[in-house]
């Protein structure tokens, strides 16, 4: 696992333009378009066997997926369930597919919906819809 800040770090953007977060209480939010309001900026650490880890800069904790579809920010180390297949798309985004045979998908939650009522991410067997597509931006550094 890399700790390097002179790691890449990116944006992950969801189909209603809004971005990926993860704030220090674990709540996993698509809510904001401000790239400089929530804690935004991922590092996408290549593991074995074509996956990647999703790791949240500022908490250092990683982007995971449970066997019945739910999406969390919790785990300081990466486990299985960390591990994703970034997948690009021929129109140029991204889908990410997990160990548990589904994929990361925003479900166009805003800041109206708080996380703890309605999940902002979550994991489904649907492939090709927008929600399931997201736009990987390098943060300028």
């Amino acid at each position: 696992r890399s700790n390097s800040r002179d790691e890449p770090q990116y944006y992950i953007r969801a189909f209603h333009g809004r971005y990926i977060a993860a704030h220090p209480d674990r709540h996993l939010v698509t809510d904001d378009e401000d790239i400089n309001h929530h804690d935004v900026q991922w590092m996408i650490i290549n593991q074995p066997h074509h996956k990647v880890a999703l790791r949240i800069v500022k908490h250092g904790t990683f982007l995971s997926a449970e066997h019945g579809g739910a999406v969390r920010c919790s785990d300081r180390e990466i486990q299985r369930d960390c591990l994703w297949e970034m997948k690009q798309l021929e129109n140029g985004k991204y889908a990410f597919h997990s160990n548990h045979h589904r994929w990361l998908t925003a479900t166009g939650m805003t800041d109206a919906t708080p996380p703890e009522q309605e999940a902002h991410l979550l994991t489904t067997k649907e492939q090709h819809h927008e929600q399931a597509q997201f736009d990987v931006i390098e943060v300028d550094n």
